[in-house]
């Protein structure tokens, strides 16, 4: 009888993983011959894109043009332009439009408030490069620069995944048929995928691992290979300094899982050397570091993560000069959390 039940059981999830793998074949194939609609190619730095930009204070967007600062490839960081006369603001700047739209009678007004974070997406069109003056005063406020990392061309992920779902249906198929005609016994590698996952969740892991919440100025977070004050760290998580009167911040979500972060602070040597900087670590909302950090001194950070469930790292420059960036100044070298 216990026999009859597996043989029965066998068959059953042979004719389950034969049909699955006929059908997933046909979408794999599917795949491989969309071309999807996207911008023919990626915003860089300087130029004026039309974009669908979101409302800062309210729900919703509107499609305008926008100043490309930073990005890397899917996920960009833009300054909007308004018509409207921004003469008033000391946040906004005069930017002529000639060099990007010929209709134009009069200049628009660039609003160098806290970026917008758009998808590749959100981008409609290319209007044209910003003139020289207005972006050698945006550099002077923001970050700029495309992240030294490799992009996939337009499809190629859909193409690429078409393929893989393609030969993984296959065999899945050739295997639903072997275990229908032979009753085969289950491959022992089935559960294997969830057992690994389980085992995963016991270890310590660097910080640029954590989901980031939120983060207001800069793209902080990324894994970095660092050097402060003399000392090399290969696996550090950069965080970006704030240099126009407002720290920049980062918030990781913990939800309770740490135990302890364990990591070296302190401005890596591509930070400009008279450039000092208050770091703030707070737990929860509650400051539980509060340190000057430099290219010569950096502070070692030791913290009970004991149910704490949002870990915020913010800094602020509070003495010396900052120029352009394409990575962050400040790094948390080995940055770890632990169980």
């Amino acid at each position: 009888m216990e026999d009859d039940i597996h043989a029965n059981w066998v068959l059953v999830s042979g004719v389950v993983l034969f049909v699955a793998g006929v059908v997933g074949w046909f979408v794999g194939r599917s795949m491989q011959g969309r071309s999807p609609q996207r911008t023919p190619r990626y915003p860089q730095p300087g130029e004026v894109w039309w974009a669908a930009v979101p409302f800062r204070e309210t729900a919703g967007e509107k499609v305008r043009p926008c100043l490309v600062l930073r990005g890397d490839g899917q996920t960009f960081e833009v300054l909007k332009i308004t018509s409207q006369d921004k003469s008033q603001r000391h946040d906004h700047v005069p930017i002529p439009t000639q060099s990007w739209d010929r209709r134009a009678t009069s200049p628009s007004y660039l609003d160098l408030s806290a970026p917008f974070r758009l998808s590749r997406g959100d981008f409609h069109n290319y209007a044209g490069p910003v003139d020289p003056g207005t972006w050698h005063r945006v550099v002077q406020v923001h970050p700029v620069g495309m992240a030294p990392m490799t992009t996939t061309p337009p499809g190629a992920t859909a193409r690429l995944a078409g393929r893989a779902l393609t030969v993984l249906s296959s065999l899945a198929a050739v295997a639903g048929l072997v275990m229908v005609c032979a009753g085969a016994t289950i491959v022992p590698w089935l559960g294997r995928s969830g057992s690994d996952s389980e085992a995963a969740t016991g270890d310590d892991r660097p910080l640029s691992r954590i989901p980031i919440a939120a983060s207001d100025v800069g793209s902080s977070g990324q894994q970095l290979d660092s050097t402060l004050n003399g000392r090399h760290f290969p696996v550090s998580t950069g965080f970006w300094v704030g240099c126009d009167g407002k720290a920049a911040s980062a918030t990781y979500q913990l939800d309770g899982k740490w135990h302890r972060l364990t990591a070296t602070a302190g401005l890596d040597v591509t930070a400009p050397a008279d450039v000092q900087a208050k770091l703030i670590i707070e737990l929860d909302g509650k400051a539980a570091l509060t340190d000057t950090v430099s290219r010569s001194r950096s502070v070692a950070v030791d913290l009970d993560l004991t149910s704490v469930r949002m870990l915020t790292v913010s800094a602020e420059r509070t003495k010396g000069s900052c120029g352009t960036a394409t990575r962050p100044y400040g790094a948390l070298g080995d940055a770890v959390v632990h169980h």
